[in-house]
């Protein structure tokens, strides 16, 4: 006859509740989004808690249990704190260990396609005023970083360019020497074709002087977000993310058709311009107006906010 007592297990429990609290205190505006790009980067953390467990279902020790379980507590809420720590830190704090200066003339180009692989920090895109480039803008190297992978290209008409980055990723380290920062400005005088992929921290898009005609992007975690173009005439997009917030600007002008997929994220819809029905929340002005947005945004975990 088996005489030991039942123990509950205490990793699951303590992540469910941790995480839970940690969305529940994003979702009120206590705890900074970006907090997530430095939290996932501890999940060996999560082995060693296993490993704990292991031990301690092992032994039919109560005090070696609950040892067990201080232990478990300290080492999840030392991550979590320090994880706090670094996304309270203002990012333009961190002095840039190199720079790098983009550009690159729109030739003869009618239509462009951009393609950028960010890894981890700041990405900003907006629009050039009254220059004749495809591309300006700056890249900030951190002391971890690499070289960027930059490609550009005009043939038949059409501007290729991307960029992709290739820092070194440390996963179980994380300092204020890590992200990087780039700032890309992109011509207004011919349609574009635009993807982005983005591994954590914060995105910012002003596209709304910009002829995007199509736009994909993926972000990890963090937060996002993006002003859809004013003057595109059409613009069909994707947006997904992991965990973070997502903030998504129409125009007033545009009439704009939007499709939500989301696990355990919340929508907030501000104003009265949009009309839900399911999944969809559809502008007034949708069928009247002269240029249009179909968006689909998908997310995990975090806030939707469409403004």
């Amino acid at each position: 006859m088996n005489n030991r007592k039942y123990r509950p297990n205490i990793v699951g429990p303590l992540i469910l509740i941790t995480a839970g609290v940690l969305l529940l205190l994003n979702q009120a505006g206590r705890l900074p989004w970006n907090m997530w790009s430095t939290l996932w980067r501890f999940w060996p953390v999560i082995l060693i808690l296993i490993g704990l467990e292991v031990l301690i279902g092992a032994s039919r020790s109560i005090a070696l249990y609950i040892a067990g379980l201080i232990i478990a507590v300290v080492v999840l809420a030392s991550v979590v704190v320090f994880a706090i720590y670094v996304g309270e830190q203002p990012v333009s704090s961190r002095p840039a260990a190199g720079t790098e200066t983009v550009i690159e003339p729109r030739r003869d180009a009618d239509r462009g396609q951009i393609r950028l692989r960010f890894g981890l920090g700041t990405l900003e895109v907006g629009a050039l005023t009254d220059s004749p480039n495809f591309v300006e803008g700056r890249i900030e190297y951190s002391r971890h970083s690499r070289q960027v992978e930059k490609l550009f290209r005009v043939g038949d008409g059409q501007a290729k360019f991307s960029l992709e980055a290739r820092s070194q990723s440390i996963p179980f380290w994380t300092s204020r020497d890590i992200g990087e920062h780039w700032k890309l400005e992109f011509t207004t005088r011919i349609p574009l074709e635009l993807e982005v992929a983005v591994g954590a921290g914060s995105v910012v898009m002003d596209l709304s002087k910009l002829k995007v005609t199509q736009l994909d992007v993926k972000g990890g975690a963090g937060q996002t977000s993006i002003t859809f173009p004013a003057a595109a005439s059409s613009t069909t997009a994707s947006v997904s993310s992991g965990v973070g917030q997502i903030t998504v600007q129409i125009p007033d002008n545009v009439g704009a058709k939007i499709h939500v997929s989301k696990a355990l994220a919340a929508v907030h819809v501000e104003g009265s311009r949009f009309v839900r029905s399911g999944d969809e929340y559809i502008s007034t002005n949708y069928q009247t107006a002269e240029n249009k947005l179909e968006v689909e945004i998908q997310a995990a975990v975090g806030t939707i906010i469409i403004r």
